[in-house]
């Protein structure tokens, strides 16, 4: 079977958005307008619960995106989103706005999932960058993307096999993210339906005064949790070698729970231990991870710890305190809070016998948390060494028998018909 040096353009075009209306977005609503936020730095659709914006008026009905359409980010909202290719999950939901390209696929030569893996290989995504535009924020056209050179197989059938393999991955990555939404779903459900609610066990034998049982008491965050102070080691102590602790300045690194780990230090310095709370204490204020293992930390990061070990219930605490972020502290350019800020913070501190009760039944979760998200970046691994070998022709699938996997069989019999 034959690899072709071909260009984008001979085998897809792109269609530029709609100008949605400003005095029409809207808090909530039917209509989604969909922006480059709505991507993933290294490909794939980001829903933002909270975050989206609204549109109430009329619209071209073309401006509707289908479930499984294409989306490509033809602005550099932030870091590394140029070209960032996204599939829509839902029909009648979403709005294709002019800041994003819409692909269409010859369908005499193309397959559209084929489509979407070869966006998103740092080959492509590399030469959208490269031809690009604009000093500050990028920009690019359906045109110059056209110009990007391609190695393309001529057969659809292969690209299906292609596209069959890496959504395999994709969709046992989906699977383990559900998992992971439910359980994180479950955990903080609980916490709120015990201290925020206050339907903890057996509340109805509790005396109230004022809104809440009397044994729970007024308190300080000090009270409860010992902090550690980010301190950053010269630079000339990085590296990406893996040499020393990894090291995290402040939330750049952040991941969904546990921090991804990219730059490392070779000398000791200050420190968070495995499973200490990494909150950030320079804007954005409050957003937190978890730690996955021992690591040195810098000036934007405080580790934090319960004082009995009930890091679990320390956790929801703070997610729930600190969910508006920069809700404390203060700078003149940026937010910023100290040790003796966060120590004097108010909060209400229930019987130790409840918090060790919810801390010994949400403890398994966080270890299953731990464990899922452990499979997810292994099979991210995985897909991700996987796809420019696939993406390229240099692993050849021609005589594989490949089944298509869920996400695709709907996709290749509509495109059949």
């Amino acid at each position: 079977m034959t690899w072709r040096a071909r260009s984008l353009g001979e085998v897809l075009r792109i269609e530029h958005g709609y100008a949605f209306k400003g005095e029409h977005f809207a808090d909530s609503g039917k209509y989604v307008v969909l922006t480059p936020g709505n991507f993933h730095e290294q490909g794939g659709f980001r829903p933002r619960p909270g975050k989206d914006r609204f549109y109430s008026g009329p619209f071209p009905d073309r401006y509707l995106l289908k479930k499984d359409d294409i989306i490509v980010a033809m602005t550099e909202q932030g870091e590394g989103l140029l070209g960032s290719a996204a599939i829509i999950p839902d029909d009648d939901t979403y709005l294709h706005n002019q800041r994003l390209g819409l692909v269409r696929e010859q369908n005499a030569v193309a397959d559209r999932r084929f489509l979407y893996y070869l966006f998103n290989s740092d080959y492509v995504r590399q030469q959208i960058r490269n031809s690009s535009s604009g000093a500050k924020v990028r920009h690019t056209s359906p045109e110059r993307m056209y110009a990007v050179k391609i190695h393309f197989p001529d057969s659809v059938a292969v690209q299906r096999k292609v596209a069959a393999i890496l959504s395999a991955y994709d969709d046992l990555i989906a699977n383990n993210q559900r998992r992971i939404a439910l359980l994180e779903s479950m955990a903080e459900e609980i916490y709120r339906e015990w201290f925020v609610r206050m339907r903890f066990p057996c509340y109805e034998d509790a005396t109230f005064s004022k809104g809440r049982p009397k044994a729970w008491k007024e308190g300080r965050l000090g009270d409860i949790a010992d902090f550690t102070m980010g301190q950053s080691p010269s630079s000339e102590f990085y590296n990406e070698r893996g040499d020393g602790l990894p090291f995290h300045q402040g939330v750049g690194t952040y991941g969904p729970r546990f921090p991804r780990h990219v730059v490392y230090c070779s000398v000791p310095g200050r420190s968070a231990k495995a499973g200490d709370i990494l909150f950030s204490v320079r804007a954005p204020v409050g957003r937190m991870n978890i730690a996955d293992r021992d690591l040195t930390i810098g000036r934007g990061l405080a580790a934090m710890r319960h004082r009995e070990g009930a890091n679990a219930y320390l956790f929801y605490l703070l997610h729930t305190c600190f969910a508006t972020e920069d809700l404390i502290g203060n700078g003149s350019i940026f937010n910023s809070v100290g040790k003796d800020e966060l120590a004097r913070f108010p909060i209400i501190k229930p019987d130790d016998a409840l918090v060790e009760k919810f801390d010994c039944l949400t403890k398994p979760i966080g270890e299953e948390l731990g464990l899922l998200y452990e499979t997810v970046d292994a099979l991210q691994g995985v897909r991700d060494r996987l796809l420019p070998r696939l993406i390229s022709g240099k692993l050849k699938v021609d005589h594989l028998d490949i089944r298509m996997p869920p996400s695709m069989r709907e996709v290749v019999g509509s495109a059949s018909a």
